[in-house]
């Protein structure tokens, strides 16, 4: 299989296994493991794919480990924000865990997903970005 495919199934797998970190929207020292805990499973995950197709391994441990602590950081803002507007038990968590076991088995079956997750979370930091950058857009400071 090509490596185009393979990169593809390992960035797919990575950006599930950050996403699956991230659902608790945990910060602090629970969210630091956590983090560590995605890294890891994302450099193995992505490794493997490389290493099941034939390919050197080494390359998707520390892309493995970016992109899974990306995926972990945007998904975990945007569940702790989505949490904390909800005021009370909410199972958006839950949600989100499942949306990121949906892209690891989708991104196995149909490689080329793995981009369009990626892409997706791109763009998802991209907005939340902006949406930060706009907020604070008109305020002055008064003295």
């Amino acid at each position: 299989m090509s490596l185009f495919l393979a990169a593809c199934q390992g960035i797919g797998l990575a950006v599930a296994t950050g996403t699956f970190g991230g659902a608790s929207g945990r910060r602090g020292p629970t969210g630091v493991l956590l983090a560590i805990v995605a890294a890891i499973g994302g450099a193995v995950l992505f490794a493997v794919s490389l290493s099941n197709r034939g390919h050197p391994a080494w390359p998707g441990v520390p892309l493995g480990v970016a992109i899974a602590l990306f995926a972990f950081g945007v998904v975990s803002a945007v569940v702790a924000g989505a949490q904390a507007r909800a005021k009370g038990s909410s199972s958006i968590g839950l949600i989100v865990a499942v949306a990121a076991l949906v892209v690891a088995v989708l991104s196995v079956f149909v490689e080329p997903f793995g981009l369009v997750a990626f892409a997706a979370l791109l763009w998802l930091a991209s907005a939340r970005r902006r949406r930060a950058q706009r907020k604070y857009e008109g305020l002055r400071v008064l003295r």
